[in-house]
């Protein structure tokens, strides 16, 4: 194992391998839209199901989103058994064919990072970007085909699991929340039910943080060493438990830039919402706020490669034999 690079400097060298890599940006967030939106199909099939079997108003079902939808279909059709099995599992055939078809083509733009950052070579602390750029430019359309032919088999395979793990997850919640609160109505523990779901909640959303980590991890894995699933995780089990303090140093890290960034574009929204009373000036509204739209998903798309490539560094780096040329060094 060479020695650790800083927080930053993984930070900075993934950084500056995705700018060289653009275009698998603007990909990633083409393939997530297209995901979302197809996600949306059967979301909006369950709302008119439910619309012609209860007499409920489809805008009212739909009106909060796509999240909201699913949930105010799921409490009505209960009723109706045959209706609900009929709209969970085409919410499931879409959900689990359109994610691991999402992860195939993102295992391919992986690695596109992975070869540039290996061209990228040492990181120095110099000025003049433009170098460096040219050494970690590695995308073009027929390597990012052939890696997505390559890796389909092992990315789909990390996908299921990772599906597997959240409907553990989710299911492990329904079944605390559903006991608790069957506890509560016949004894006289009602006191503690909103404790028991805030426990609840908590666990849950800390189960599906640690499976989205160690899935991220065994995905660069993966597109670094070229090898299976299986090797993959006895893998990611070493480098999180020897590497903790960079891999937590970088999950943190970007998840205070995404969550500042996040309120940064609910604030912008706010402001553009001002925009569409103003006269004249509303009428730029829905213009802008569908280039904002795609400006902020874009960005968020590259942050979140960022991150990946940062792992993918400090992988590496720990991967490699001791005294290995990768690191930050003077210059």
């Amino acid at each position: 194992m060479s020695s650790a690079l800083t927080i930053r400097a993984a930070l900075t060298r993934g950084a500056l391998v995705t700018l060289a890599n653009w275009p698998v940006v603007l990909i990633e967030f083409v393939v997530e839209t297209a995901y979302k939106a197809a996600l949306g199909v059967p979301i909006l099939g369950g709302a008119f199901m439910v619309a012609l079997l209860l007499g409920v108003d489809v805008r009212s079902l739909v009106g909060e989103g796509l999240v909201s939808a699913a949930d105010q279909i799921l409490v009505r059709l209960a009723t109706a058994p045959a209706a609900l099995a009929a709209f969970l599992a085409a919410l499931a055939i879409v959900g689990v064919g359109g994610a691991m078809t999402m992860y195939i083509v993102k295992a391919g733009t992986l690695a596109m990072l992975v070869r540039g950052e290996r061209k990228m070579g040492e990181l120095y602390r110099r000025p003049g970007g433009v170098g460096i750029m040219r050494e970690a430019a590695a995308y073009s359309l027929a390597a990012l085909w052939d890696a997505v032919r390559h890796f389909e088999r092992r990315a789909a395979t990390l996908a299921f699991w990772l599906g597997l793990s959240y409907v553990v997850i989710g299911g492990g919640y329904l079944l605390v929340v559903g006991w608790g609160a069957r506890l509560a109505a016949d004894s006289a523990w009602s006191p503690a039910w909103p404790l028991l779901v805030l426990v609840a909640t908590s666990a849950a959303v800390v189960g599906k943080t640690a499976a989205d980590l160690v899935f991220d991890i065994a995905r660069v894995i993966v597109a670094t060493d070229d090898c299976g699933v299986r090797v993959a995780l006895g893998r990611v089990r070493a480098f999180l438990l020897e590497d903790a303090r960079q891999v937590l140093g970088i999950f943190g890290a970007m998840g205070l830039i995404l969550l500042l960034a996040t309120g940064g574009s609910i604030a912008a929204t706010a402001g553009l919402a001002l925009v569409a009373w103003i006269p004249l000036a509303g009428l730029l509204f829905v213009p802008l706020q569908v280039a904002f739209w795609i400006v902020s998903r874009v960005l968020f798309q590259y942050m979140g490669l960022v991150m990946m490539s940062a792992y993918q560094t400090q992988y590496r780096r720990f991967a490699a034999p001791p005294g290995a040329p990768l690191g930050v060094h003077e210059g």
